[in-house]
């Protein structure tokens, strides 16, 4: 929890599960239901742990989501104090290698406001091409209501 504590003000900006500070039992309830999502082969969830210091530094997944069939999303956040430094670039690439390992999956897609330049950067650096953009509800302090849709093919 220290990973979100530390970084809420922002998180607030653009996830809407932290639009109030979780708890340690909404935390739990996240972590089983994650959990539960793997077990299903349905979500992956992972943390990333920074290797110098071992420290929590954020979260990344692939799951179903509003991607359609034979699709996955990616999910990514990093704490404040650790953005910039690539590990959120490097968890979306490690997703796209996973999402090659599934079956049926031709497509997996990267989500984020128009507004959320830091994660923008992202799907191009990994051969994600901005198939479009959505008119969404907003969830999140920051949120527009434009949500960039990134896709990239797999070839397998």
């Amino acid at each position: 929890m220290n990973a979100i504590d530390q970084s809420l003000i922002d998180l607030q900006r653009w996830m809407a599960w932290a639009q109030s500070e979780p708890t340690r039992e909404e935390v739990l309830w996240l972590l089983e239901d994650s959990d539960a999502g793997f077990e299903k082969d349905l979500a992956w969830e992972y943390f990333i742990f920074e290797s110098a210091s071992g420290d929590l530094v954020g979260m990344t997944g692939l799951k179903n989501s509003n991607t359609g069939n034979h699709a996955l999303e990616v999910s990514y956040w990093v704490r404040s104090d650790r953005s910039g430094q690539g590990y959120a670039t490097m968890a979306a690439a490690a997703m796209v290698e996973l999402a090659l390992t599934v079956d049926k999956i031709k497509r997996v897609e990267i989500r984020m406001d128009a507004a959320n330049i830091a994660s923008a950067s992202i799907p191009a650096k990994l051969g994600f091409e901005l198939a479009r953009t959505e008119n969404v509800a907003i969830r999140a302090k920051a949120h527009t209501g434009r949500e960039l849709v990134w896709q990239r093919w797999l070839t397998g």
